[in-house]
C-alpha cells in the first residue's frame, strides 16, 4: 500500500483544527439523519444530537483523522468524502479493512477499544462533524433509544463488513468487483434505489487492496463486466453506469436487503445528507 502511505498528510487533530463555518448547521443534525435511519428517534433526540455535535472540519485527502492516538475520544460523521480504516501488517504495510463513505460514522465498532484504534485517511477531501463520546455517553444515559440507535448503527456496519467477507472467500475476483459495486450502490444511494450510476473517486489499487486484488485485475475485472453487457465506465471520470441491474445482481448473489431496509422503512432516510 505505498500508494496510500505516500499520499498520507499529516496527523490533523480535531482542536488544532479551526472551525468551518457553522451558521449552516444550526438545527441540523447530521448524526441524527444517520441514527434514525437505523432506529427510530424523536424530535427530542435531534435537538440532544444537535448539540452535541461540533462543528465541521474540513479535512484534505490523505489526512490522517484517526488512529491510536488521535481523535481516540471522538467519534466522526462523515458529511462527504470517502475515507478508510487500514492496520498494519507485521511487514509495515497497511492494509485497508473498510471504506467510511458520506452518511457513514467513524469510530462506532472500535468505541470503547482498549487502546486498539484503527488508523482512518482520507481518500478524498471531505467534511467531517466530530462528537466526543463522553457528551454521546451522557446522552445515551439520559435516553436508551439513543443506545438502541447507535447499536443498531454499529451493527449495520459489521454486517456490511461481514458480508464483504464473506465475498471475498466465495466468490471469484469478477463476481467480487460486481458485489462490491453493488454494495457502493446500495449505500449511496439508499433515498434513491433508482438511480443506476455511481462514481468511484479512489483509485483501483485502492479497490484492489480492499478486495486482495492487484489493480490490474480489478482493470481486467471491470472490463470483463463491460464485456458482458453489465455495466459501462468512463475511466476519465470514473463514473460506473449500471446496465442490466438484474444480471449484476444474479452474477454477484448480493441480497443484503438490510442495506436497503433503512430506506424504505425509515422516511427520513429519504432526505440528502445535506443541511441545505
Amino acid at each position: 500500500m505505498s500508494s496510500l502511505v505516500e499520499a498520507a498528510a499529516p496527523s490533523l487533530k480535531i482542536s488544532q483544527r479551526p472551525a468551518a463555518n457553522s451558521q449552516p448547521w444550526q438545527g441540523y443534525s447530521l448524526y441524527f439523519e444517520i441514527l434514525s435511519r437505523h432506529s427510530p428517534l424523536s424530535i427530542t433526540n435531534r435537538e440532544t444530537l444537535t448539540e452535541l455535535q461540533q462543528a465541521p472540519r474540513r479535512f484534505k485527502k490523505g489526512s490522517v483523522i484517526k488512529n491510536h492516538e488521535l481523535n481516540t475520544k471522538y467519534v466522526l460523521a462523515i458529511q462527504n468524502g470517502w475515507a478508510c480504516s487500514c492496520r498494519v501488517t507485521e511487514e509495515g504495510k497497511r492494509q485497508i479493512i473498510d471504506l467510511y463513505l458520506p452518511g457513514d460514522i467513524v469510530g462506532l465498532r472500535d468505541y470503547h477499544a482498549g487502546g486498539r484504534f484503527d488508523e482512518v485517511i482520507m481518500l478524498t477531501e471531505g467534511l467531517v462533524i466530530p462528537m466526543h463520546k463522553s457528551q454521546l455517553d451522557l446522552g445515551m444515559q439520559k435516553d436508551h433509544s439513543l443506545v438502541n440507535a447507535v447499536l443498531a448503527t454499529s451493527m449495520h456496519q459489521c454486517n456490511i463488513m461481514a458480508d464483504r467477507l464473506n465475498n471475498l472467500i466465495s466468490h471469484d475476483a469478477t463476481t467480487r468487483i460486481a458485489y462490491f459495486i453493488l454494495e457502493l450502490h446500495a449505500r449511496l444511494n439508499l433515498a434513491r434505489g433508482e438511480i443506476q450510476e455511481l462514481t468511484l473517486p479512489v483509485s483501483q489499487q485502492v479497490i484492489g487492496d480492499l478486495l486482495g486484488m492487484t489493480n490490474v485485475h480489478v482493470c481486467r475485472c471491470l472490463s470483463q463486466l463491460e464485456f458482458q453487457g453489465l455495466l459501462t465506465r468512463d475511466k476519465e471520470s470514473r463514473n460506473i453506469r449500471i446496465l442490466d441491474y438484474a444480471a449484476l445482481l444474479t452474477l454477484a448473489e448480493f441480497n443484503t436487503s438490510y442495506l436497503y431496509s433503512c430506506r424504505v422503512d425509515n422516511p427520513r432516510a429519504s432526505r440528502p445528507l445535506n443541511p441545505h
